[in-house]
């Protein structure tokens, strides 16, 4: 599983933002968007939680879907991180 910082336009504040995207083991894409991790003002801030969320992670948290389940391995969706 990796993680990366990738950068996101806020509509309604009209200014850049960034955020995190997640690649699944066997997926080609960075399709899956934590939620409450897409609008970070700095690339660093951004960085700094894409850090904390693999610690996460690498300790045991999961990756919830939505109650349909997995859209897919390189479809987009946005994920949970649970502990």
């Amino acid at each position: 599983m990796d993680i990366r910082t990738q950068p996101n336009y806020n509509r309604k504040t009209r200014e850049e933002v960034f955020g995190i995207s997640i690649r699944i083991n066997g997926g080609r894409r960075y399709c899956k968007y934590p939620i409450g991790h897409q609008n970070y003002k700095t690339i660093g801030d951004a960085y700094a939680a894409s850090v904390e969320i693999m610690k996460r992670i690498l300790a045991g948290a999961r990756i919830e879907y939505g109650v349909d389940g997995s859209a897919g391995i390189d479809k987009n969706e946005y994920v949970k991180i649970v502990d």
